[in-house]
């Protein structure tokens, strides 16, 4: 009995994970060529951590200078929707969890103490995701609460805008604190939500036209 429920399980597993494989292929078919981007000579985040210890700043200053370099760097993106952090980082694209936790690498490799959240509503303004128009509205989203000397900001690489303390989204709900462990599971969900997201974008696109 017990083997058969494994073998069920293990059934539902591979035939899911098929279908999740299948329905990403849409989204690697248009990744650029290029797999990695270069920044004013920075590629990967430990060419950040350095470029952000040869400006000298400190405190605040140079956890803005981390952020910004952070969203100058990534373009959002929901294609290359399974790669880890500093992979994404390294290509120059991806979605909120990939940018949040590439930061959080920076900021660790300077010393600065950061607490990754996660919000499951959180209110956005209109852009442009992979060349579709995106007419924002409310989603889920990671970001940093950044901590020095006792005060804590707020940090979120998303967008240029974005300074310590001031985002370019809103909070609706309650942002609850995301660890190592969780991982698996908010990756599997931001990209499954990816998924929808674009396929919603692209039927749109096509009734457009």
């Amino acid at each position: 009995m017990f083997r058969k429920l494994g073998l069920a399980f293990a059934g539902i597993g591979a035939a899911g994970t098929a279908t999740i494989g299948a329905l990403t292929i849409p989204l690697l078919r248009r990744l650029p060529e290029q797999s990695r981007a270069s920044m004013d000579g920075i590629t990967t985040i430990d060419n950040a951590v350095e470029a952000c210890r040869r400006t000298q700043l400190q405190g605040w200053d140079l956890v803005a200078y981390a952020q910004h370099l952070a969203a100058r760097k990534f373009t959002y993106s929901r294609l290359n929707t399974w790669d880890t952090p500093s992979r994404a980082f390294e290509r120059g694209m991806g979605y909120c969890e990939q940018q949040a936790l590439a930061l959080k690498h920076i900021y660790d490799g300077l010393g600065i103490e950061t607490r990754p959240v996660f919000a499951p509503r959180c209110v956005f303004p209109a852009k442009t995701v992979d060349d579709m128009p995106w007419p924002g509205g409310i989603s889920g989203h990671a970001w940093l609460k950044v901590k020095i000397a006792g005060e804590e900001r707020d940090v979120c690489p998303g967008s240029l805008a974005n300074t310590s303390g001031a985002t370019h989204f809103q909070v609706l709900s309650k942002a609850h604190s995301w660890y190592p462990w969780l991982r698996p599971f908010t990756h599997l969900g931001s990209s499954l939500a990816n998924i929808q997201r674009d396929m919603a974008a692209r039927r749109s696109l096509k009734r457009a036209t």
